[in-house]
Order: C-alpha cells, then sequence, then structure tokens
C-alpha cells in the first residue's frame, strides 16, 4: 500500500471514530464528501450554523503520544515549487480549525483495531491570525521569515523569532525529513486556550 492510500485510510478511520465523538457531544456535523470544497480546507459543515467550515488537523504521526504544540503550515514543496501553506492562503474557506491531539489507539499499526481517546481543540482562525498580527506576525512578516528560513543554508528544525517566547508561545519549526519540507508556525496549544483563540471541546472540562 502506498503512503498516499495509508495515511487515506489511517484519516478515514479517525473520522469515523471523530464522528462518533461530535455525536457524544451532541454536535450534528455533517462530513463535507466534496472534493473541491475539502481542497479549500472543509471537513466538516454545521448545518445548525451557517457559515462555519471546519478544518480538522490530526497528529497521526505521533499516535499515544500527547503532545503540547501543534503546527500551523507557513509553506511547502511541490515538485520543487514552493507553495504557500494552510495558514495564509486566503483561498481557503476554514473558519474553525478542529487541532487532534493524544490520539491514543489500541495498535498503532492498524487502526481498525479502535481508538481509546483524543483530546480535540477548536481554534478560530480569524481570531488566530487577528492576535498574531497583534503580536507583530502579521503574513507579511511570516512569510519574510518563512522566505528567510528557507534561503539559510544551516537550517535548524526550531528556531526561535523575537515575536513569540519559544517555551511559553511558540517558534518556527522546519521539517526537511519529509518530501514536501513544510515550514511551520508551532504554537502551544495551552497559550492559544489562555488568549482565547482556542478552546478544548473534548474531553469536556
Amino acid at each position: 500500500m502506498s503512503h498516499f492510500k495509508r495515511d487515506l485510510n489511517k484519516e478515514q478511520l479517525l473520522g469515523e471514530y471523530l464522528d462518533t465523538v461530535y455525536n457524544s457531544l451532541n454536535l450534528n456535523f455533517e462530513r463535507n464528501a466534496d472534493y473541491s470544497l475539502q481542497h479549500r480546507g472543509v471537513d466538516l459543515l454545521f448545518p445548525e450554523k451557517d457559515g462555519i467550515y471546519i478544518d480538522e488537523k490530526a497528529q497521526l504521526d505521533y499516535l499515544n503520544k500527547n503532545l503540547p504544540t501543534f503546527t500551523f503550515e507557513l509553506s511547502y514543496l511541490k515538485n520543487g515549487e514552493q507553495k504557500l501553506g494552510w495558514l495564509l492562503d486566503e483561498t481557503k474557506l476554514t473558519t474553525h480549525y478542529f487541532l487532534i491531539t493524544g490520539i491514543y489507539v489500541e495498535n498503532e499499526t492498524d487502526l481498525s483495531k479502535g481508538f481509546k481517546n483524543c483530546t480535540i481543540t477548536s481554534v478560530n482562525r480569524k481570531k488566530l491570525l487577528i492576535y498574531l498580527e497583534s503580536k507583530g506576525l502579521s503574513k507579511n512578516r511570516l512569510l519574510q521569515y518563512d522566505a528567510d528560513l528557507r534561503d539559510f543554508e544551516n537550517k535548524k528544525l526550531k528556531n526561535e523569532i523575537e515575536e513569540l517566547h519559544p517555551k511559553t508561545e511558540g517558534l518556527l519549526y522546519f521539517s526537511p525529513q519529509l518530501a514536501e519540507q513544510p515550514i511551520n508556525l508551532q504554537l502551544r496549544l495551552k497559550h492559544l486556550i489562555e488568549v482565547g483563540v482556542a478552546k478544548q471541546i473534548f474531553p469536556l472540562k
């Protein structure tokens, strides 16, 4: 099985589990099957509230771990050409990110064996971008950091920036080991909740 098909299968199995979680929360989401809408950052629709477009982002590469951070994509490479990442891409319809972290499973190599638990954090995309701008991290500033990091020969995984405290807020994260070599803004989930741009919706606190 190709990496793409395996990843798609993992996402499908996780989606089925998440649907049971949403049902338990009485959240009547509809899973979007329209590929063109998926491409514009829409995994879930909320018929009860018009204009809500949710993009699920899951840490499926970190099963049975609970990381305190999440990475938001600034740019990536496709066939050697640089593309704008989903955080800054204004063609995306996304209003909210559902960040799926702390994914605990029965068997890491066979997700069909079942899921035990996860944490879902809802991030308001507009509020996040406004908050970043208030910190001096406008779209242009982030793209400048992105360009500087791509041009810099001695790239590191973790790159501190003056606008964010690296231990409590965030930093830039570069992943050269991945084919797409994404540059991400890695942010602390606790901090996003504290500043009011995110809230944990599952498990309920």
